[in-house]
């Protein structure tokens, strides 16, 4: 019953990664491709760790496992730093003090989330 639970979602992780490659090679638009790869990696690593989830190879998938958590998290805190560095531009300091509790939950969740991992 595991088997097809994992083989339901490879199919999808693999549909949504070829259709992420598609629109990142058929695009012209900088700002779509830097959004794109993200999660082109994100749909990889869980297509990956599906498939050695299935052949029962459990190191590599806890491999995959690990780099799709740093991924999102590199994804998120950049997205934060961003959003930080607009702000301070902006001179919208208001958006810095909110952007704080991002910045503590996500940092709370990645230790939580890595503690597991081990």
């Amino acid at each position: 019953m595991k088997n097809v639970m994992f083989l339901k979602q490879t199919v999808t992780s693999l549909v949504v990664f070829l259709v992420l490659v598609y629109v990142l090679f058929n695009t012209n638009d900088f700002i779509t491709r830097v959004v794109v790869i993200p999660f082109i990696v994100f749909s990889l690593g869980l297509f990956l760790k599906n498939i050695f989830l299935i052949l029962k190879k459990e190191k590599f998938a806890k491999v995959m496992e690990k780099i799709y958590v740093i991924a999102f998290f590199l994804y998120y805190f950049g997205f934060l730093v961003c959003f930080d560095y607009v702000s301070f531009v902006n001179k919208d300091y208001m958006s810095l003090v909110v952007s704080l509790i991002a910045w503590v939950g996500g940092i709370l969740i990645c230790y939580k989330r890595f503690r597991k991992l081990k």
